[in-house]
């Protein structure tokens, strides 16, 4: 009893920091998620998608979301590779490149980068990123949903608040789900198709980080984007604070009730 007493303070402290360094990484990935769904929401109301902005941005959000999460060699792999072919587009393109055009053009250079990745790498977690792409994806159609009822039921709720509560869903349930995924899904793609679905999912984000920012920097020349921009500008501040803060809470908290790291 005395010896469990006096090992109290060591088990506070590795509980502790194993609470803060799980409350980091997941306030980082939320900080991501409301980036992704507000650009999402904008440009779903851009491209008139007759779905909700929420549903439309909460699904694609929670799966390439799951995407970058696959594989963080690869994603940093692919910054290095994919940021400067985007300035070079957006600099030298004959007319203002849309965001369509961007995103078809350097979602291929990264789906091919990414799938040379997945071929010579054969230590890379990337081979599990069909079942992870899954399961991102379920988790943000079930999450939408809640999305949805919650500006439904209180339509003034600001898009800050609703992803603070979609984000750490969206965690939760991805983090219950996978191990099933993966022992279902996980060798539905070979590691070529892994690391080229890896990649597609990270120039995508890439690209539209870049887009966002190059047109911020000089508001009045983007043209027919003005809008886009504007819409993106109004809510990236509450999207990004609100996946912060809600994906540093649900770390924390799933640091109680997930003693041993996941091996995804």
């Amino acid at each position: 009893m005395q010896q469990t007493l006096s090992s109290l303070p060591d088990i506070l402290l590795v509980r502790f920091r194993e609470a803060f360094i799980r409350g980091v990484i997941w306030a980082f990935i939320g900080t991501l998620y409301g980036m992704l769904f507000v650009t999402f929401a904008a440009l779903g109301t851009e491209w008139q998608i007759p779905l909700h902005p929420y549903l439309f941005s909460g699904v694609l959000a929670g799966t390439i979301g799951a995407l970058i999460y696959s594989s963080m060699r690869l994603a940093v792999l692919m910054a290095i590779i994919i940021s400067p072919i985007c300035a070079i587009l957006m600099v030298y393109w004959s007319a203002s490149i849309g965001p369509l055009n961007l995103l078809l053009i350097i979602g291929a250079v990264g789906a091919i980068a990414g799938g040379i990745y997945g071929r010579y790498t054969p230590n890379s977690r990337v081979y599990r990123a069909d079942a992870k792409t899954l399961t991102g994806l379920t988790a943000g159609m079930f999450v939408s949903c809640v999305g949805l009822l919650i500006v439904n039921l209180y339509p003034d709720t600001p898009m800050g608040i609703v992803i603070c509560i979609m984000c750490p869903l969206t965690g939760f349930l991805y983090v219950t789900m996978v191990p099933a995924f993966l022992k279902r899904f996980r060798h539905s793609l070979s590691a070529t198709g892994n690391g080229a679905l890896v990649g597609f999912g990270v120039a995508v984000f890439l690209a539209l980080c870049n887009f966002v920012m190059v047109h911020s920097i000089d508001i009045d020349s983007t043209g027919a984007f003005h809008d886009l921009i504007h819409r993106v500008q109004d809510f990236l501040p509450q999207a990004m604070l609100g996946g912060l803060f809600g994906g540093g809470f649900a770390g924390i908290i799933s640091s109680l009730f997930f003693d041993r790291w996941q091996d995804l």
